[in-house]
């Protein structure tokens, strides 16, 4: 079993999502998982202007030479898309990362099992998708854009989501306040036994995904704590 993980925060190893996806693949290779986890923020990616090159003049191969042609060739069994919460999305760094894999599929069209139309791919590997991501706000509902996103990108990429790990109340994982140390210390845990259960049986447990989701501290409390250090941080 192999796990990619593409994380597109800027804060690289200072973020949350790198705090997740750590322990998340800590827990895969437990269980003998070989896991791989790539920075886009370390990476030197040119985004996608929509020449076409990579269809027509030179197939597959994109008009910039820069580290995303190491990316795309990268195989894995599962490919996990690590991001933080931008404008209900997506961060531009795992937009740009995407548009930037535009090679690995054909000009040509096909349609889906429901009729609907999409790109042929080159490669018949196609890797299951988890996605994992946290948000400043406490409510889960700030993922409703994403869930939908995933399930559409699942589709392109002719494969399926088999876990979604989506963290409210995110900045509370990276913080000093030693009173909070038995939830992030908790949390940590439930992230190793997610990697554990996707590399095991391609799936989390319905417990495993309400533990995964309950919030961390009553929502009111964590907007007190977070106008409170943004008032410090303006005095």
């Amino acid at each position: 079993m192999k796990i990619l993980a593409i994380n597109s925060s800027p804060k690289g190893k200072k973020s949350t999502t790198y705090f997740m996806v750590e322990n998340f693949l800590k827990g895969a290779k437990e269980i003998g998982a070989e896991t791989e986890h790539i920075l886009l923020s370390e990476k030197k990616i040119h985004h996608c202007i929509g020449c076409f090159v990579c269809w027509t003049k030179t197939p597959g191969i994109c008009v910039f030479d820069d580290d995303m042609k190491e990316l795309l060739k990268k195989d894995s069994d599962i490919l996990v898309f690590a991001s933080p919460l931008y404008f209900d999305n997506i961060s531009g760094l795992m937009k740009n990362f995407m548009d930037r894999c535009i090679p690995q599929a054909l000009p040509f069209v096909e349609k889906d099992c429901n009729g609907e139309a999409r790109h042929v791919l080159k490669k018949k590997k196609r890797p299951k998708l988890v996605v994992i991501s946290n948000s400043g706000f406490p409510e889960q509902s700030h993922f409703i854009v994403l869930k939908t996103l995933f399930k559409r990108i699942a589709r392109n990429m002719h494969t399926k989501v088999i876990a979604e790990i989506y963290r409210s109340e995110g900045p509370l994982l990276l913080t000093k306040d030693k009173r909070q140390e038995p939830i992030i210390e908790k949390y940590k845990m439930l992230l190793q036994k997610a990697g554990r259960e996707i590399s095991q049986n391609l799936t989390l447990s319905d417990q495993t995904q309400q533990d995964l989701e309950k919030p961390l501290i009553p929502y009111d409390l964590y907007l007190k704590s977070m106008n409170e250090h943004f008032n410090q941080l303006l005095s």
